[in-house]
């Protein structure tokens, strides 16, 4: 039996092309357009990893943060030097800062929301 691993890691979104090029912006990954089409965009992991991929959900809809009304079903989280740096690379590939849970404002980490509105985590964090 082969061993087993994660093929993808998959966001739904109303446009995989303009997601798949924010997270692009933010990692530094390419595009692997031989794996991509309209509906679905994969981004290769330079180290080797499972791609992040993005599919065409036209109903999307966005989670609520902080509230649960839409919640979140799960988000990344990105590992950089520094908070400072984590908020650099974010603003400048277009993310909306959210607000920090309350007890978390000392928190190694900062919450930010996509272009598709998905929640994820700038994390100053050791390697």
């Amino acid at each position: 039996m082969a061993p087993r691993r994660l093929a993808a890691y998959v966001l739904d979104c109303p446009d995989p092309r303009a997601l798949a090029d924010f997270y692009g912006r933010l990692l530094d990954w390419a595009v692997d357009e031989s794996a991509s089409d309209a509906d679905w965009v994969e981004l290769a992991d330079p180290a080797g990893g499972a791609p992040l991929s993005f599919q065409r959900d036209p109903g999307h809809r966005r989670p609520t943060w902080p509230g649960r009304e839409l919640p979140q079903m799960a988000h990344l989280d990105i590992r950089v030097s520094t908070l400072q740096e984590g908020a650099e690379l974010a603003l400048a590939a277009g993310a909306v800062p959210l607000e920090q849970p309350a007890g978390q404002l000392d928190a190694n980490f900062r919450v930010y929301a996509d272009p598709a509105g998905h929640p994820f985590c700038m994390c100053a964090c050791a390697e």
